[in-house]
């Protein structure tokens, strides 16, 4: 298969090196670059990926791990043109969008991780080891067959991965866990273990009771306390980690708080109730990287 790896961060170098690795066939699309080729190291060794281009030509499995903004514009640029029959699109970011429903592609994939990676200069580390999850992105597919070629190439490049009729379920999960970490991460400055020394469950579970409300809302059933419980044992197994908002932040670039606790404190008071704690931890990201 020929694959196109949208963006050259941590996740989506780190999928492009270890599809390389296993003898598929990889281009990237950089959001900027004036070069006919990339070079990615990994584990001391270095690959190099040809730059490709929309619209595509040929059957194409297009893997975008995107922050979160960046994913209309993604959307809106696929568009432009039909997708050679025997593509795909694989997307992942973090957090949610107001519109999802009705951008997202009726054949796009979610792909939903825990593994960690990061990237210096050239260079990307497989931070942390996880696990992954695949599924439909539109609900009414969510019954269909899981496409099993890309499956098994993304399973054999990155494993594990799990095939998720619900991947909704798991997309609300980690959209929870983020929210009970990234903002707090912000506001106290300070590494993701350092969040233990705050005494913030008090905090955290009106912050996860929210977050129910609105999952239930949507018809997705989480539990406040279990959440709260996966965030500390996130914290812990991440302790000497920044966050990635707290990384944004103290690079000035745009952070993700409007697509995690925003989209949670509008998309409540859509639903009609007040979100007031994840309404002001949004605020108070969005006054500290003001710039």
């Amino acid at each position: 298969m020929h694959w196109a790896v949208i963006g050259t961060g941590a996740i989506g170098s780190l999928m492009a090196v270890n599809l390389r690795r296993i003898g598929e066939h990889v281009s990237i699309k950089p959001r900027h670059t004036n070069h006919s080729s990339i070079s990615i190291i990994h584990n001391a060794h270095s690959y190099e990926f040809s730059i490709t281009t929309l619209p595509l030509t040929q059957p194409t499995q297009i893997f975008a791990a995107v922050k979160a903004y960046q994913v209309e514009a993604l959307l809106q640029e696929l568009s432009q043109a039909p997708l050679p029959e025997g593509s795909s699109l694989i997307i992942s970011y973090n957090g949610m969008l107001d519109n999802e429903s009705m951008i997202m592609p009726e054949r796009a994939l979610h792909w939903v991780t825990t593994h960690g990676a990061y990237r210096h200069e050239n260079e990307v580390v497989h931070a942390g080891m996880g696990e992954s999850w695949l599924g439909w992105a539109q609900v009414e597919r969510a019954s269909s067959s899981r496409p099993a070629e890309v499956f098994s190439a993304l399973n054999n490049a990155l494993p594990l991965l799990n095939w998720s009729p619900a991947i909704n379920q798991r997309r609300w999960q980690k959209l929870a866990v983020n929210c009970l970490i990234n903002a707090f991460t912000v506001i106290h400055n300070c590494r993701n273990g350092e969040l233990l020394q705050h005494h913030l469950q008090h905090d955290q579970l009106v912050v996860a009771q929210e977050i129910c409300w609105l999952a239930q809302h949507r018809g997705v059933q989480l539990i406040p306390e279990k959440l709260v419980e996966q965030a500390h044992q996130v914290v812990k197994n991440t302790a000497n980690n920044f966050s990635s908002m707290l990384m944004d932040v103290r690079q000035r670039r745009q952070t993700e708080i409007d697509y995690l606790n925003g989209f949670v404190a509008r998309q409540s008071a859509v639903a009609g109730r007040a979100a007031p704690a994840n309404e002001k931890l949004w605020r108070q990201v969005q006054a500290i990287s003001a710039f």
